[in-house]
């Protein structure tokens, strides 16, 4: 039986080997899930299709590829306009820098995690935002470590691995 998500328990245990796992061969994890590769492929290609699987990535330690400097920006816009919102993230997307981008409930309108080389580049790209002509306050708070960093989103085991 599927739950809400209109997954069952082998979707969601494909989904958990596929998130700690990306480099698993189709045959590796029709194995761990108790399918035969054709089977397998089917069910990857329907949770592709579906976009419960966005897309394929891997995941980089930012100070080994150049870019130690971690910071969260706040930002609040001069005004809730749809086109004020639309020019901040046209502006956003055009900025490698930016990592993440999150519109938030609270007292800021947006969450921007950008990985950068320097506090000069930083600064770089604060003063590009505050050009931008939408911001009307931007806070910045830097990250001195990660207790935990990962992209991996919990699945539970489902209703019919608790009966």
């Amino acid at each position: 039986m599927a739950d809400v998500a209109g997954l069952d328990a082998i979707d969601r245990k494909i989904l958990r080997l596929v998130q700690q796992h990306g480099r698993m061969t189709n045959a590796a994890l029709a194995e761990a899930v108790g399918l035969t590769p054709t089977p397998m492929l089917q069910r990857m290609r329907k949770l592709e299709q579906a976009g419960v699987i966005e897309r394929y990535a891997a995941i980089v330690d930012p100070a080994k590829v150049g870019r130690p400097v971690l910071a969260f920006v706040h930002v609040t816009l001069k005004s809730h306009e749809a086109a004020v919102h639309a020019k901040l993230l046209s502006l956003v997307k055009e900025l490698p820098e930016v990592v993440e981008c999150h519109h938030i409930a609270g007292e800021e309108d947006f969450l921007l995690k950008v990985a950068m080389k320097s506090i000069p580049e930083l600064e770089h790209l604060l003063f590009r935002l505050g050009g931008s002509g939408v911001i009307a306050r931007i806070k910045t708070t830097f990250v001195l470590s990660s207790a935990k960093s990962s992209s991996p989103i919990h699945i539970d085991e489902g209703e019919e691995a608790k009966s």
